[in-house]
């Protein structure tokens, strides 16, 4: 097969993608990828080949100033999504038409990829990043308006838009209810932080470790006010544990002088740290949410964003963590709230129950040759044999649907 993966926006759109891209590369698939220029570095480092599509995007600035505006509809994501895809349409479709791809894989921000796939007949895979907060799982129906003049750009319409797959690594009990058409799979961590520092795989003796890891996206759109780590570390110093604030090199400064007894680690893989700790904190962000989520451990979100705020709730609905928008968290909330997750068995419990729900599912090696099939054109039905048992309801809604046509 010819696999196009479309990204767009951000580093950690891609992140949840770059592991399906190597498996079919793996199986002997041939696999592009397609994105806006400030991406392409990203992508080619994981080790794919990449074509760099539509003018510069500098998302963060278009986000600031859409969302200062004071408009809820000029702050929507997916209005900004649409601008984007525009921008990128007639490279990425020059290319596909000049490949003609037989999948066309794509995560939420890069609505390019839709288009593609209806310009070329090929199947559509979507993969979104964690809980659903932009398609909310309602399918092809909760396409934004304005997507529709990019269709006729190329003599089509909304209509003409496939249905979806969404291979989705998030665990069902953090995301939106009746998710349309969703294939679930083992989430596997990628970042393009690859360091291992000395001493992060032994647990501390004696007192629980804390993974302070606040993310970048925040610092990208409000500058190094949207940095909170320093209070966060401040607020905790005091306790009986050993902080270890992650961070990547640029953000090293914001840290200041940093209290005795915090360790940083600079560019740090969070997939080899975080199973070492007991309680990891974050800002909100998908990726630090399903690996925590992966290994079993605890977190608490602090939100600052709207984005974040929506994966936090869904993470807390799971009882394996707790939400504190990050305005509303002082030394004394934060202190409590963290005596609470380290000495709570519930949370705990709900945190494996997490871990033991997300590594049974299948891996993205049991979706190739399911792929294959529905790629080939073969039944919805017969395609997705291999992991019947883990999708039940889909199977006997696809049955309903055979019959009643």
């Amino acid at each position: 097969m010819r696999v196009l993966f479309v990204t767009a926006v951000m580093p950690s759109h891609y992140f949840v993608m770059a592991p399906f891209a190597w498996a079919l590369r793996a199986a002997g698939h041939e696999v592009y990828a397609a994105t806006h220029p400030e991406l392409v570095d990203t992508v080619a480092a994981s080790g794919i080949p990449v074509v760099g599509a539509g003018p510069p995007v500098d998302f963060a600035r278009r986000y600031r100033e859409r969302a200062g505006t004071g408009r809820p509809a000029a702050a929507d994501p997916k209005t900004l999504f649409c601008d984007i895809a525009d921008g990128m349409a007639d490279d990425v479709v020059r290319f596909a038409r000049a490949w003609w791809p037989d999948v066309v894989v794509w995560e939420p921000s890069a609505l390019a990829g839709p288009l593609v796939a209806a310009v070329t007949g090929a199947l559509s895979l979507r993969c979104p990043w964690g809980p659903d907060i932009v398609g909310r799982g309602l399918g092809r129906d909760n396409l934004p308006p304005e997507f529709g003049a990019l269709f006729e750009r190329f003599g089509l319409r909304l209509a003409d838009v496939p249905e979806w797959w969404n291979l989705d690594a998030c665990p069902e009990a953090a995301q939106v209810p009746g998710m349309a058409r969703r294939l679930p799979v083992r989430y596997v961590p990628y970042s393009s932080a690859g360091r291992v520092p000395s001493g992060v795989l032994e647990r501390p003796a004696g007192r629980p470790r804390i993974c302070v890891a606040l993310g970048i996206t925040m610092t990208e759109v409000a500058g190094p006010d949207g940095f909170f780590a320093p209070r966060v570390l401040d607020a905790l110093c005091g306790l009986d544990v050993e902080l270890v604030a992650a961070v990547v090199a640029g953000q090293r400064p914001l840290l200041g002088t940093v209290p005795q007894g915090v360790r940083v680690v600079e560019d740090c893989a969070l997939h080899m740290l975080i199973p070492s700790c007991d309680l990891v904190i974050h800002h909100g962000g998908t990726g630090t949410m399903l690996t925590a989520a992966l290994h079993g451990v605890p977190q608490l979100a602090l939100s600052h964003s709207p984005d974040q705020r929506f994966f936090a709730v869904h993470l807390a609905r799971t009882g394996a963590g707790s939400h504190l928008p990050a305005a509303e968290a002082g030394p004394a909330e934060l202190r409590g709230l963290v005596g609470e997750l380290l000495g709570d068995p519930a949370c705990r419990a709900a945190a494996a129950a997490l871990r033991d729900a997300m590594t049974g599912l299948p891996t993205l090696a049991d979706y190739i040759p399911v792929v294959e099939r529905l790629a080939a054109g073969d039944g919805a039905a017969d395609a997705l044999a291999p992991i019947a048992q883990h999708i039940p309801q889909l199977i006997q809604q696809l049955g309903q649907q055979g019959a009643a046509s």
